[in-house]
């Protein structure tokens, strides 16, 4: 295995454990993300490590720094969209992004290329005591569901023809210490004491830890066949108020919640899509919408075939993730 990499959209949340994970590996690594490197703050495990490049560029441009994949033995697309002001950007980055990195490692006899997908595309279950699998159909019911789907189509176009092993990796909503924005803001919410539900007790979700779905990037490296994709998650989905209530009871806060209707959460989810369609993204309503649908799936295939070792429970990884934020406001 040749010590050097890519890593794309590396200065995110997913992209930086993944760095790091690397780093601790003593790979070669080359980062290529959106931002300016001369104005972007770099985590600390990498300053002072020579074996770092970082690249200012744009996916969907990738022959614009394609010297940068020579020598490489792998390239993992961690770059997405999902929140952006216009719908336009979602798909164009999801959708056409990754088949411009596929093409750049082909013409650069790159050995694999993993692309993050998301466990979205399956959307809904229609009955969540039945985990969705790799065999489910395409369901998506948002614009970044949808644009990881036709992502995922292109890129299979190419599998019986490419050189390079493609693997497709699709988690659930991840989760972990020092997180996300969105997963920052919504704990500082809850530490307010007030909150939504739709339903009865919420709908149900298959989180993932994000230590444990660096472990499947990784092992997705060492993967022989290319065009197989693998859902990645905990064994077991949370209800919505059971999430809520590991939060609460960590933040020791005792939760006003206001149930609505589920039809609230279906407006929300409409008025999204619509709007959606004049290229104008509501990323409120699209969450929202999102809290009113189930998606539960299975990891067992990756299990198997990518030794990916899931966690039972979802909920001490959460309640890790609140005092990390608790900490940082300190």
């Amino acid at each position: 295995m040749s010590s050097k990499v890519m890593v794309t959209g590396g200065l995110g949340w997913l992209g930086s454990r993944l760095l790091q994970r690397l780093v601790s590996e003593k790979r070669e690594i080359v980062c290529v993300d959106f931002f300016d490197a001369s104005k972007s703050k770099l985590p600390k495990f990498l300053i002072g490590y020579k074996k770092f490049k970082i690249v200012a560029g744009d996916i969907r441009k990738s022959h614009e720094f394609i010297e940068e994949f020579k020598d490489c033995d792998a390239v993992f697309n961690i770059a997405g969209m999902q929140h952006p002001r216009f719908t336009g950007d979602i798909y164009t980055v999801n959708r056409d992004g990754p088949v411009s990195l596929l093409k750049s490692c082909i013409k650069m006899n790159v050995p694999g290329f993993i692309h993050i997908s998301s466990a979205g595309v399956h959307g809904d279950n229609i009955n969540p005591e039945i985990p969705h699998t790799e065999k489910s159909p395409f369901r998506p019911l948002t614009h970044y569901a949808i644009s990881k789907v036709q992502g995922e189509k292109l890129l299979g176009r190419f599998i019986q023809k490419s050189p390079t092993k493609i693997v497709i990796i699709r988690p659930g909503l991840f989760y972990g210490v020092n997180p996300s924005k969105n997963f920052a803001e919504l704990i500082k919410r809850l530490k307010g004491g007030f909150t939504l539900l739709f339903g009865k007790e919420g709908y149900y979700r298959t989180y993932v830890d994000i230590e444990m779905l660096i472990d499947a990037i990784i092992n997705a490296e060492g993967y022989s066949k290319s065009g197989e994709a693998f859902l990645i998650g905990d064994r077991e989905p949370l209800n919505t108020l059971q999430f809520y209530l590991c939060i609460a009871d960590e933040i020791d806060v005792k939760l006003k919640i206001l149930k609505l209707p589920t039809f609230v959460s279906r407006m929300s989810e409409n008025l999204s899509y619509v709007s959606g369609k004049f290229n104008i993204h509501l990323r409120l309503a699209n969450i929202i919408g999102e809290f009113g649908r189930n998606n539960v799936f299975s990891s067992e295939k990756a299990v198997k075939e990518l030794l990916y070792k899931p966690r039972d429970s979802s909920e001490a990884g959460i309640r890790e993730m609140t005092k990390s934020v608790l900490k940082s406001l300190e």
